[in-house]
């Protein structure tokens, strides 16, 4: 029997008031302590593995979120007179032809730019605002981001272009999306199409409604919208798990929209998917072997190797409940050294007095008693580049639901025209929502991430066309 309405509002109340838990961080992982790290020898050798497979993998991309943030501090110069502001800004306008948007402009507005008669203020209501590119409500993933001479390619056509040399075997795209855009990434598609002369497979969904957290005021009384209805609230992206689990692939390599190198960069990034593909594959490919000889003494000496499992844990179990354990859902996850970049980490968490890796946001430990401590210690971020098989190891598809941890959800606060409001966000997708899977850790290239938070961004030399390629 499915839960009422009230029912579901009144458990969020509770979660609310309670506040979430403080996790059980213990340390982080580091090399050689729940980070693995391979030879080049290795590397090659599972590259190879990856190239050579013939069946099908599917990328898993979440692209809802908003352009805004790219251009938040061009509003901010509209209305603020900050110096740190206003130098961003400058820095922007002074290099603007650099910019793939720059090509977007009408001719008159590039003409006006060049004879400096464009002034800034000019410039950015037409870039953000409806009345000119509307950036500002644009999805990040349809935001120019390259120049491929002689056009310019988003977010979410760059992402098509690049792998698909990855494998043998077909790959395929799915995006998580807003519905209303969906429309548009079609045609961007079909653009991208008629200039490549291929064909994408390209699939998309939305977050479901259904999940859609309450709110509520700082008295932690449900909030009504004009119509008097319950206010609602997407509640994040752990939400996504059960579009996740709809795609009944083996293999879905998850990146976020924003983390692509110009074209002319790809190789680094395609040898790494290979790399983190050919790993999940080899090491799937032991686990069915330890199953099928049933050859516990192997799986521990395996084991003693990878630091997948807890070791003293795993010989506790009885043969039922590591066969079990070898059964669940696999993420094999790229760690990228730690240069202070906002976001989750690598930490040891314990979890019913047992020891497992978990990537943590930094949200995760403001309460925990030596979060300063266990942040100073972390010496390693997540990317998200994550190679993850939902099936068991017969390819039999799970019920995802099952491994998520419900207690690691998040407390937002918000502003709601100028009242205080807060809401539950679930798990996120690579944090509780993914709290029972087996996991790997291992390095990755710092190089291989190279995500774009604001414009500026675009910069960069991983944005840039490669004049040697």
């Amino acid at each position: 029997m499915e839960p009422t309405e009230e029912a579901y509002i009144q458990a969020q109340k509770a979660a609310l008031q309670a506040g979430p838990p403080v996790l059980q961080v213990v340390r982080p992982c580091r090399l050689g302590d729940g980070i693995l790290t391979f030879t080049t020898e290795e590397q090659e050798r599972l590259r190879n593995v990856a190239a050579s497979f013939d069946e099908a993998i599917q990328f898993f991309i979440p692209a809802s979120g908003s352009g805004s943030r790219m251009f938040a501090f061009l509003e901010e110069f509209l209305t603020q007179s900050g110096l740190e502001v206003a130098e961003q800004a400058e820095r922007f306008y002074s290099r603007l032809p650099e910019f793939a948007l720059f090509r977007k402009l009408p001719t008159a507005i590039q003409n006006a730019y060049h004879a400096g008669t464009l002034t800034l203020a000019e410039l950015i209501q037409f870039l953000l605002y409806p009345t000119g590119l509307s950036y500002a409500s644009q999805p990040k993933a349809r935001i120019p981001f390259h120049i491929h001479e002689p056009v310019v390619l988003n977010a979410f056509q760059e992402h098509l272009s690049q792998n698909q040399a990855l494998t043998k075997g077909p790959i395929a795209y799915h995006f998580t999306i807003q519905e209303e855009f969906k429309s548009a990434f079609l045609t961007d598609v079909n653009t991208l199409s008629a200039l490549t002369s291929m064909t994408y497979e390209v699939t998309f969904s939305s977050q479901d409604k259904a999940t859609d957290a309450y709110v509520f005021d700082d008295q932690h009384q449900i909030v009504n919208d004009t119509n008097g209805q319950p206010l609602r609230r997407p509640a994040g992206h752990g939400t996504l798990l059960q579009n996740l689990e709809a795609l009944n692939a083996q293999y879905l390599l998850v990146k976020n929209i924003d983390n692509v190198q110009h074209f002319s960069q790809r190789q680094l990034s395609i040898e790494n998917w290979q790399f983190l593909l050919g790993l999940q594959i080899d090491v799937r490919n032991a686990l069915r072997g330890f199953l099928k000889h049933e050859d516990r003494e192997g799986l521990l000496n395996w084991n003693a190797r990878m630091g997948m499992f807890a070791q003293e844990s795993l010989i506790s179990l009885t043969t039922k409940e590591w066969k079990d354990l070898l059964n669940r859902p696999l993420r094999v996850c790229g760690m990228v050294r730690n240069n202070g970049q906002p976001g989750g980490g690598p930490f040891y968490v314990e979890i019913n007095g047992v020891l497992s890796k978990q990537i943590v946001e930094k949200a995760q430990l403001t309460n925990h008693p030596s979060a300063s401590q266990l942040l100073l210690q972390s010496a390693y971020f997540n990317p998200v580049l994550m190679v993850l098989s939902p099936c068991d190891l017969q390819n039999k598809p799970q019920a995802l639901e099952q491994f998520t941890d419900p207690s690691s959800y998040f407390v937002v606060d918000k502003n709601q025209r100028g009242k205080a409001v807060r809401f539950i966000e679930q798990p996120g997708l690579w944090n509780g929502a993914m709290a029972h899977w087996n996991t790997l850790f291992v390095e990755v290239p710092s190089a291989a991430f190279s995500p774009v938070k604001t414009v500026l961004d675009l910069l960069d030399f991983a944005h840039q066309a490669n004049k040697g390629a």
